[in-house]
């Protein structure tokens, strides 16, 4: 989808009646480093240095339509497979008391947990990022219809799908053989141009949200396939075409928040290159307190357990983990924040951890700073490939 549709309603709504229009536009700008303390891994691997801009174009012309441009650009000093040049949201939004039409680009979030969100399928993943919730914008046109005792129903048709980023030969945190992005291969009726859709129904009873969805498409989760191409081996994304069932729920009791999400999924290759079908499951608990250390602090607990029943030939780097994790809110004027969060894997492959301050410095600058880290890592597990990538990141982000 080339987006004509949205500009033409900009350009029409803007000329009818340019004076009643209500309008704003928000930019950032975020210079990142991310400093590797240890010797790389693999040749040709170097610190990362990036610069992100960002800019939100929304448009308000009639009460019941908006309209929404986000532009994105990456650059990446060393690895240039991670520099991005990208329409992160563009969409044209009709609306009314019982329905919604969106024509366009957008990201759509499912979840409840907070390790990852498995039923989370219409966006691909912004892997370049190195963050692992971070997802590319897709072509859609979902409509939503709302009912006070029935809930919601989304239904979405994306008529072309978005290759996830890759780190490039240069980049840290990536699989010892790079994955080359010049090509795809697609599997089971997938393409880059063959039409996926989905079916979203939620409801709130009480204090209980649940969920249930169904996605025919192409995987969003990429497969890694090795190829002898001029007498060299290398490594390649691969989708196939994939059905998934998927549901979630979050029950409130006080302070405690308990949740669960939970899928089928029928067609995906595993790590041996085989197409199966597979359950795969997170359950937890989230605890919520307030006013900790007699102070306005909120403090959040998480506990979590992952599962993937293919086992060791899951292509999920937490196939039977355990996170803990927690989160302080200083709910002071800055918005300062203290997360911790860490992996155990249950099978003893590799654990992963997590720091990270967040805090403002004025009204337009955030500061982050985070460290990673990965221990106990075993050849045969994926993490592997990052035993040398413990790093300190530095975030700097200028509101505009």
């Amino acid at each position: 989808m080339k987006f004509l549709l949205i500009f033409f309603f900009f350009n029409f709504t803007i000329s009818y009646s340019a004076e009643e229009i209500y309008w704003e536009l928000n930019s950032e700008k975020t210079i990142e480093s991310r400093i590797f303390h240890k010797d790389n891994a693999y040749p040709k691997q170097r610190n990362t240095y990036s610069v992100e801009l960002k800019s939100e174009l929304f448009v308000e012309p009639r009460e019941n339509i908006n309209l929404l441009l986000e532009p994105f650009y990456r650059y990446d000093h060393h690895d240039k497979e991670r520099s991005l040049l990208d329409v992160s949201q563009g969409y044209f939004l009709y609306f009314n008391d019982y329905s919604e039409l969106k024509i366009g680009k957008d990201k759509v979030f499912w979840g409840v947990a907070e390790l990852k969100n498995l039923v989370d399928i219409i966006n691909t993943f912004d892997s370049a990022s190195g963050e692992e919730k971070s997802k590319l914008g897709q072509s859609l046109i979902s409509y939503s219809y709302i009912n006070d005792k029935f809930g919601y129903i989304d239904l979405i048709y994306m008529p072309e799908f978005h290759k996830p980023t890759q780190v490039g030969e240069s980049g840290r945190l990536r699989l010892n053989l790079p994955t080359q992005n010049y090509n795809a291969i697609y599997e089971g009726g997938a393409g880059d141009k063959v039409p996926s859709w989905a079916i979203k129904w939620q409801n709130s009873i009480n204090e209980t949200d649940i969920s249930f969805q169904f996605f025919r498409g192409t995987s969003r989760d990429g497969s890694t396939l090795p190829v002898i191409e001029d007498g060299k081996l290398k490594y390649f994304s691969g989708f196939e075409r994939i059905s998934q069932f998927g549901t979630f729920f979050q029950k409130i009791y006080g302070p405690l928040m308990f949740k669960f999400e939970g899928i089928k999924r029928n067609g995906q290759k595993n790590s041996e290159y085989l197409r199966e079908n597979y359950y795969s499951y997170i359950t937890g608990v989230e605890y919520v307190n307030t006013r900790i250390f007699n102070k306005i602090w909120d403090l959040n607990l998480f506990a979590e357990y992952i599962n993937d029943d293919r086992g060791s030939s899951s292509t999920d780097i937490f196939q039977n983990d355990i996170f803990i994790g927690s989160r302080i809110s200083l709910n002071n004027i800055d918005g300062t924040e203290i997360n911790q969060a860490f992996t155990l894997d249950l099978d003893g492959n590799g654990n992963t951890g997590n720091f990270e301050v967040s805090s403002r410095f004025n009204e337009s600058i955030r500061v982050i700073v985070e460290y990673n880290y990965y221990w106990s890592l075993k050849s045969a597990d994926t993490l592997y490939s990052f035993r040398r990538d413990n790093y300190l990141g530095i975030k700097v982000t200028n509101y505009f």
